[in-house]
């Protein structure tokens, strides 16, 4: 056991000439000179040996130093300890991190000029993305004292995590992965990811553009000029949209105006709209509703454009239907131009245009590969042996290559078989007017255009396959019961 007085006065050492005392911690060892007829001790001439074994008697063994040390205040280190290392706390380390971006963005890089429309309101994560992890805490590292004692290290501390809805915490409690696709910001301290986001007034300034990757985004007010809303989910605008921008893979529903040449929807799903004017485009691959009327459209669907509901009007403008129309008044008494194509099916369109340049290539390749196998056959029949190794060699690789070509061409001859039954049960999609057909609207169906050029009223517009020609009748009982429970 260490003498105790080396940690209080001091033990005399080396002819009484230094005093030997350790610091309380036990983690250095040092020498006190003593002033002797009023002079101290010469440092300079210590023997470093002689020293270490003083040190040793008083079982100091532990980082004896090759040569003491004279500190400013002429006390002499001869021993340092180790001392521990505290072990580091547990922490969170964040692979996503949901905090707001409030800054603009630039909108070109090297440029003054920002975008104050982008402001990164939402943070958006994938179903199964590693959103945080814990990194574990250390023991820390042992030290040790002058005597050779090991001093314990002391571990840091622990957290748990723990995680709020949307989210699963591993089983081992380290990491936080999102189970479905949405927003992932901290709620009420936890890690959380929601499929559904509510700006509970305009998407202006104050929100920026929004991209959200959830099921469900609802826009409270209006949605100003300027902005742009890309969605993975269904889209709901409570208000207006004014000379802006939506994509959605889900449902739209617009619930007030649609107004502006520069407005574009696109919706994968069905689109629901309260009254349109002024140009705006609309496209989708489902039915387009429309709750009051539509004036200067331009509209693609998938599926019915329905106008039936309160004014059911739709006047001026183009329109692309996959479907059938259903609509009260179609035109207006001013004879505006009205142009309506209905059982046009932009998916079988883009396969019609891609099949089409394939049939201009692939029959003439064949064709003339048919012919200049025809040639090298003469040619080899005229020369016999003498016919030259390159035109052999030619002759062989069309002849290898023609069975592929005469597939390819057949596949294509299918192909466009197929698209043409498709095409021609479009031919079945009609248009029906429950109020007034007006002059100046053209209807295509089939391939076959029609300016009607007087009012009707209760008709209905279809194509007669034997003739190949668009015709128009009164609406039947049932078909007005029909549009009736739509409305």
């Amino acid at each position: 056991m260490a003498d105790e007085k080396l940690f209080k006065g001091g033990v005399s050492v080396l002819d009484d000439a230094f005093l030997l005392k350790v610091a309380k911690d036990r983690l250095a060892a040092y020498l006190i000179p003593v002033e002797q007829d009023g002079e101290l001790p010469d440092i300079e001439s210590f023997d470093a040996a002689k020293v270490n074994a003083v040190l040793v008697e008083y079982e100091i063994i532990h980082g004896l130093l090759p040569k003491p040390v004279v500190r400013d205040d002429n006390f002499v280190d001869v021993a340092k300890g180790v001392p521990p290392v505290k072990g580091e706390n547990a922490r969170v380390k964040m692979h996503v991190k949901p905090s707001m971006v409030r800054s603009p963005k630039q909108k070109e890089a090297k440029r003054d000029t920002v975008d104050f429309r982008e402001l990164g309101t939402i943070v958006n994560v994938n179903a199964g993305q590693l959103l945080l992890e814990k990194i574990p805490l250390t023991d820390g590292t042992p030290g040790k004292d002058v005597f050779g004692i090991t001093i314990p290290s002391k571990p840091g501390k622990d957290i748990a995590l723990k995680g709020g809805p949307g989210v699963k915490v591993s089983e081992d409690g380290r990491k936080v992965v999102s189970t479905l696709d949405g927003k992932f910001l901290m709620a009420d301290g936890k890690p959380s990811v929601f499929d559904s986001h509510v700006v509970k007034g305009d998407l202006d300034m104050s929100v920026g553009n929004i991209a959200f990757c959830g099921k469900s985004l609802t826009i409270a007010g209006d949605v100003l000029p300027g902005f742009k809303i890309r969605s993975k989910g269904n889209v709901t605008v409570q208000k207006n949209i004014n000379n802006a921008e939506i994509l959605t893979h889900g449902k739209l529903v617009v619930n007030g105006s649609i107004v502006g040449e520069e407005v574009l929807l696109r919706s994968k799903g069905d689109m629901n709209v309260g009254f349109v004017e002024n140009g705006p485009i609309l496209e989708t691959l489902g039915s387009l509703t429309v709750k009051d009327f539509m004036v200067q459209g331009k509209v693609k669907t998938g599926g019915d454009l329905v106008a039936v509901k309160g004014n059911g009007t739709v006047v001026g403008g183009t329109y692309v239907v996959g479907g059938s129309v259903y609509v009260k008044n179609l035109g207006s008494d001013g004879e505006v131009v009205t142009e309506v194509s209905v059982g046009i099916n932009p998916g079988l369109e883009v396969r019609r245009k891609k099949l089409d340049e394939e049939l201009a290539i692939w029959p003439e390749r064949l064709n003339q590969t048919i012919k200049n196998i025809g040639a090298l056959e003469a040619m080899k029949k005229a020369e016999g042996d003498k016919m030259p190794p390159e035109k052999l060699a030619l002759l062989k690789k069309m002849t290898a290559v023609m069975p592929k070509l005469m597939e390819r061409v057949n596949m294509l001859s299918e192909a466009e078989k197929k698209l043409q039954e498709e095409m021609e049960q479009l031919t079945d999609e009609c248009v029906y007017v429950y109020d007034t057909l007006f002059a100046g609207v053209t209807i295509k169906i089939g391939g076959i255009a029609r300016l009607f050029t007087m009012e009707e009223d209760g008709v209905v517009i279809q194509f007669e396959k034997k003739t190949r020609q668009i015709h128009i009748r009164k609406m039947l009982d049932e078909e007005r019961a029909h549009i009736e429970k739509m409305m």
